[in-house]
């Protein structure tokens, strides 16, 4: 295409071509192929011939149109399968027509080229932007463990041995360190090799004097040293030596590998700069680092160590004793942020580009900015250590009640560094551990009946397997979120499974049928399955059977404080069906729940939908509520509680005795209409503060036979609660006050004459009496002629559009 003629009859001969076999596709559409498929069997063996090249075409041309691209094309294997991956093909040919826009656009001068100083300017705002989603991650590369001299074996069930060959620094032989032990869970697991040395582990005086910050060589005018080769590692290690600090930090990689791996190893000293390549072949041999790494007499400086050792240990037989984290020390010092920008921010004005911190770390060679986003991770650390180790002094000697904060640091460092790496082991029928279902479950609030929570325990398995067979990562061969869709749908045709997967793994496409049968039986077998609520534990309560005690450390007890949580399983109670465990001392609450075994009697379990309290309440009696006071000398009208009896509290202390709390009225008295003034002139109200039946042979008797009490016990509602008996009481209490207030007039009113309202003279319609003569002139009436004015007009209607009106004939 090297003139506009030629392009010119390029886009007339390709246009020509898409309009007839546009045209043909739309007089085959309009033909009944069902009839002339059943009339002509020929007719039918040609439109499956054109069906399987057409297929064949589009999987070609989307193969084509996506190389070179994060784009994956839908699979189609049938004139289905184009329904259920259309999106996937209108997003190739969005990216088809946008990138031949762009050429256009070019081709035809709309877009000019920059000059060099503009080159140079748009080169610097392209790095301050964010990078794309997928850019520098998920790279399609070859698994660089495959060619490990171990080979890594996922479904190894037996617990973790440690890989050193050999213990330099040792205070323990490695023989004597490399032993099974048991852990307080019921598990054998291998010590840790070097909890003896790290245990013992001092820093040096150095660092508890405080001194000028050393100042870093300028990032730009340095470099870091590549280290790929045993020869470059043993250079690397005699300058180790020397060193009193280094800074160290690992790149690690989980997208691509079941349990991850350390694509990279950062070492600075004070003058130098290396990075570690960990994907070699021989990593292992990287172990003789440890002369360093043991050497008490050096410091380690690392930020968030926490997960860095546990990494180490496990791909290269790395352990650390003499760890200083900036983590810890920045939460000692009250920092509002603790993150490792944040330091680089605060100490040294450096902003580092965390756009690469998931990126691909496999990647060889490294792009430029992810070498430099790797070694300024341990560039400035040793500057950053000097400035806080200042600072904890400073803040030591100026608060002496928080002691040497230098030796809590190294306590806080210790506990990172006495981590050890176990195994992770898959739990199918509870589901428990960080890659379990039951976690993942924990995490979403959808429902799942029986069949679905079979289907969604048994893909969660099959995920887990597949993972561990492809060295893959979990999320990568199905995401969480396909799964859940595939637990809702329970789908038992492939185009519904596959559309479910989207966007799915190679391993989960080319396995589809295999994962298909899973759901399908497992939908059946859940017919009667477990529910949800018999398996799934809530969030913070532990299993049985995973239960971690070494996490519950002990404290010595004080007077002022809570009683630590006991270490010994043997202090726990468990309930029925060895589920949950329950403590009988909360960290919070203290001793709120007391055993009362020999008096708790079986508790009948209703089975409602409803909330359950997760401690059992002691019996509701008088005594739980009673008030200790002094001891006060009996008297006669003392009265004493009877068990189960209802609670009267203080303020009810000073009541009258029920004989003389007796309220009665009259049944027949006068009306209850009075005058104000004989109102003002009635009896006071009688002060009432309980209501009791009227009982025998008390002065009560003496009412005459119209009076009754204004409540029995007879009548009284036992079923209501207390607060509403008391509202119930009150009210009729008010009646009652009001009904014995109006009988004082009652008499003296019932003997004078009603009032007749059907003779008396209307007020309404009553006639104007006019006194005098009768030649007396009439007042004047302003509003007299008022009602003869003319009415206004009537409000105009607007039109408005449509139809107004409708006639008929």
């Amino acid at each position: 295409m090297t003139s506009e003629h030629s392009f010119k009859e390029l886009k007339a001969g390709i246009s020509s071509a898409l309009v007839n076999t546009t045209r043909t596709a739309g007089h085959i559409a309009k033909e009944d192929l069902a009839f002339q498929r059943s009339i002509n069997p020929e007719v039918d063996r040609l439109l499956q011939e054109q069906n399987r090249r057409l297929l064949a075409l589009v999987r070609d041309l989307n193969k084509s149109a996506t190389a070179g691209t994060e784009t994956v094309p839908p699979l189609l294997k049938d004139a289905e399968s184009v329904d259920d991956g259309w999106r996937g093909i209108v997003d190739i040919v969005d990216n088809l027509l946008e990138k031949a826009d762009a050429c256009l656009d070019e081709y035809t001068g709309v877009v000019k080229k920059l000059t060099p100083n503009r080159q140079n300017e748009q080169a610097i705002a392209d790095a301050k932007k964010p990078l794309a989603k997928h850019e520098y991650r998920n790279q399609n590369i070859l698994k660089p463990q495959r060619l490990f001299r171990k080979v890594l074996n996922n479904d190894d069930a037996t617990p973790f041995k440690p890989l050193l060959t050999s213990k330099p620094n040792a205070t323990v032989p490695l023989e004597e360190s490399l032993v099974l032990a048991p852990q307080p869970d019921g598990s054998m697991q291998y010590k840790q090799p070097y909890e003896t040395e790290i245990l013992h582990a001092v820093y040096p005086a150095t660092a508890y004097a405080q001194s000028e910050p050393i100042p870093f060589s300028p990032f730009e005018s340095t470099d870091a040293t590549w280290v790929d080769t045993p020869e470059a590692v043993h250079d690397m290690l005699q300058d180790l030596r020397e060193a009193k600090e280094i800074a160290v930090d690992v790149e690690h990689h989980d997208t691509h590998s079941y349990v991850g791996l350390v694509s990279l190893l950062q070492i600075s000293t004070r003058e130098r700069d290396w990075i570690v390549d960990t994907l070699v072949p021989w990593r292992e041999d990287l172990q003789v680092l440890n002369e360093v790494f043991t050497d008490p007499r050096i410091i380690k400086v690392l930020h968030g160590s926490n997960c860095d050792i546990v990494w180490l240990q496990r791909d290269l037989g790395l352990y650390i004793v003499g760890l200083f984290d900036t983590y810890h020390a920045s939460r000692l010092l009250g920092y509002p942020k603790h993150s490792l920008a944040y330091l680089l921010q605060r100490h040294v004005r450096f902003e580092a580009d965390k756009r690469y911190q998931m990126a691909d770390w496999r990647m060889r060679p490294l792009p430029k900015q992810m070498y430099d986003y790797a070694r300024s991770d341990t560039h400035f650390l040793l500057y950053i250590f000097d400035n806080i180790r200042n600072e904890l002094l400073a803040k030591s000697m100026k608060d002496n009640a928080d002691g040497n904060l230098i030796d809590e640091v190294r306590e806080s460092s210790k506990r990172e560094a006495l981590q050890r790496y176990e195994r992770f082991f898959y739990d199918a029928q509870n589901g428990t551990g960080i890659g379990g279902w039951n976690n993942l479950l924990t995490r979403t609030a959808d429902r799942f009946d029986r069949q679905q929570f079979a289907v969604l325990r048994a893909v969660h398995q099959w995920r887990d397997k597949v993972a561990r067979e492809e060295d893959e990562s979990t999320h990568q061969i199905l995401t969480n979120r396909a799964l859940l869709l595939i637990a809702k749908d329970m789908p038992t045709e492939l185009p519904r499974l596959l559309s479910c997967c989207q966007p799915g793994h190679f391993s989960t496409k080319k396995r589809a049928r295999e994962l298909l049968e899973v759901v399908k039986t497992a939908k059946a077998e859940g017919v009667n399955g477990p529910e949800l609520h018999e398996l799934v534990v809530p969030r913070g309560h532990v299993r049985v059977n995973n239960l971690n005690l070494s996490r519950l450390t002990a404290s010595t007890p004080s007077t002022n404080q809570v009683p630590a949580m006991p270490r010994n399983s043997a202090s726990l109670e468990f309930s029925a069906g060895n589920t949950l465990a329950t403590m009988h001392v909360s960290q919070f609450w203290g001793a709120t729940v007391r055993r009362t075994t020999p008096e708790m009697k079986p508790v009948q379990r209703i089975e409602t939908n409803g909330p359950h309290l997760a401690l059992p309440l002691p019996p509701l009696t008088a005594q739980v509520f009673e008030t200790k006071t002094l001891d006060v000398p009996s008297t006669p009208n003392t009265r004493t509680t009877e068990p189960g009896a209802q609670v009267e509290h203080q303020y009810t202390k000073k009541r009258k005795s029920h004989e003389e709390d007796v309220f009665v009225v009259k049944q027949m008295g006068g009306s209850k209409k009075r005058k104000t003034a004989e109102s003002q002139a009635g009896p006071e109200p009688v002060a009432v503060e309980d209501v009791v039946p009227r009982k025998s042979g008390t002065a009560d008797q003496e009412l005459s036979n119209d009076e009754s009490p204004l409540l029995d016990a007879d009548i009284m509602d036992r079923g209501l609660s207390r607060s509403q008996q008391r509202r119930r009481n009150k009210k009729k209490l008010q009646e009652a006050h009001q009904s014995a207030v109006g009988e004082v007039g009652g008499v003296e009113k019932a003997e004078t004459e009603a009032f007749d309202y059907a003779n008396a003279p209307s007020v309404l319609h009553a006639r104007k009496e006019h006194g005098g003569s009768t030649g007396a002139k009439r007042g004047i009436d302003p509003y007299s002629k008022s009602l003869d004015a003319p009415k206004g007009m009537r409000k105009v209607q607007r039109e408005v559009p449509g139809r107004s009106m409708t006639y008929k004939s």
